[in-house]
């Protein structure tokens, strides 16, 4: 997955390099990802957009805290990720811009991919089993653990958790010339979860281990094909009986 998101930002960045290094401008470069289709005159226009725009950011957990089997771990403070290392990218594969004047309204389809590495890289994510002693029915409860008790020839690299939504984003935009201020939400379902960990390669899928439903508030900016963008997480990242935590994501903003 990592090296088909490289290779489409690669050639996402390799076009915008030839469209500037070739003068052309940035209205009929638009043109190449959107099918305009115009009413009459006055001046309201619809976009049909099949590939941009592209995010590509960092996440970063507020409103950490721990409860249930996470609030008596062993391991404290293991929810504290690295800004950095949190990798973040999202696609929209179908848009609608409807437009009058300036002022503009966007409704998206997006498929958004987040990968969080833990504070400390010898911790994994479990799915553990447990017997409830008032009437012997067995749970199950995810709960980190350290990897090089199970795996003594782990290497202490690449140890993380991934998430991927579905969703549909909104916004109202504001049009001057080239340049687009926007501010809008989302509402997003898991599509999958898993934590992984490699040398050795290990992949456990765990999609209980987020919530289902992710709901975003979300602004930018961009001048032509590029710009920047900021999004909150409204919604618990896991579920509630686990942690209230946040995501606040920034990062680059290709193609709006």
């Amino acid at each position: 997955m990592k090296k088909m998101i490289l290779a489409i930002a690669a050639l996402a960045f390799s076009c915008a390099a030839f469209a500037q290094d070739r003068e052309i401008d940035l209205e009929e470069w638009d043109n190449f990802n959107k099918i305009e289709l115009s009413k009459g005159r006055t001046r309201v226009e619809s976009n049909l957009t099949f590939a941009f725009p592209m995010y590509f950011g960092w996440t970063t957990l507020t409103n950490i805290n721990y409860k249930g089997t996470w609030s008596t771990s062993k391991l404290p403070d293991f929810l504290n990720f690295d800004t950095g290392k949190n990798f973040v990218y999202g696609l929209e594969l179908l848009g609608m811009d409807i437009r009058y004047g300036a002022l503009g309204v966007n409704f998206g389809i997006r498929w958004t991919f987040m990968d969080f590495t833990f504070k400390n890289s010898d911790i994994s994510m479990g799915q553990m089993t447990a017997t409830n002693p008032a009437d012997g029915t067995q749970y199950s409860y995810y709960t980190p653990y350290e990897i090089n008790k199970y795996i003594p020839n782990y290497d202490f690299k690449k140890s993380k958790i991934h998430a991927s939504y579905f969703g549909i984003p909104v916004r109202l935009s504001l049009n001057f010339g080239k340049a687009t201020v926007y501010a809008g939400g989302s509402v997003e379902f898991l599509t999958n979860g898993y934590a992984k960990y490699r040398s050795p390669k290990n992949r456990t899928q765990m999609k209980d281990l987020f919530n289902s439903f992710r709901a975003t508030v979300e602004g930018g900016f961009s001048y032509g094909n590029l710009g920047m963008f900021v999004q909150y997480g409204l919604t618990p990242l896991f579920p509630a009986s686990l942690s209230d935590a946040r995501t606040l994501t920034f990062g680059i903003l290709l193609g709006l």
